[in-house]
């Protein structure tokens, strides 16, 4: 996995060059130096790789599993269970289905070279808060003046203040990106 070689600025008025930066602007380690070490971190690089490898095609299966499952509950719901219900799950599952292909998704891009990528974290931290708030809507109200709304709202408030903080997290962040690249 190799990174851009960036400098964070050029020589310096003694002629000495900065040393260069990573995909964050920190500074990077000097190179390792002999065969033993090179090596060795030639087969931390691999294992990594292999357990990202893991890790996303895990993710993968239980995201075809989530998708199965939730076509089973909505094809199949009980004649008796009410629609919102089911529709709720439905939407509850499809949701999850796309935090995890999120995640999926920032392990192709670290695979790749990409480095780590902080705007699919803030979109799934969206998508949950946003999950939370639908599945809170809907029980509250399934079961009408009988939840306590206090705890109810104070949720409903607390998922909508972190959804617009993500937002504008995500906003700065990609702003950001496009004066970097400007």
């Amino acid at each position: 996995m190799r990174f851009p070689d960036r400098t964070a600025q050029p020589a310096d008025m003694d002629g000495v060059k900065p040393r260069p930066v990573d995909d964050e602007g920190l500074p990077r380690p000097p190179p390792v130096r002999g065969k033993v070490p090179h090596a060795l971190l030639r087969f931390l690089a691999r294992g990594e790789s292999i357990m990202f490898l893991a890790i996303a095609t895990a993710l993968l299966v239980i995201a075809v599993l989530v998708f199965v499952r939730g076509v089973q509950e909505l094809v199949f719901a009980p004649a008796g269970a009410p629609f919102a219900v089911t529709v709720t799950r439905a939407v509850n599952s499809v949701l999850f289905i796309v935090v995890v292909l999120e995640l999926v998704r920032t392990i192709v891009v670290r695979l790749e070279g990409g480095g780590f990528q902080l705007q699919p974290f803030l979109v799934i931290g969206i998508i949950s808060a946003t999950r939370d708030i639908l599945t809170v809507g809907a029980e509250l109200s399934l079961t009408g003046e009988n939840a306590p709304v206090t705890r109810t709202m104070t949720e409903l408030g607390i998922n909508a203040a972190v959804v617009l903080a993500l937002s504008v997290a995500l906003v700065l962040v990609r702003r950001l990106a496009r004066l970097d690249h400007a």
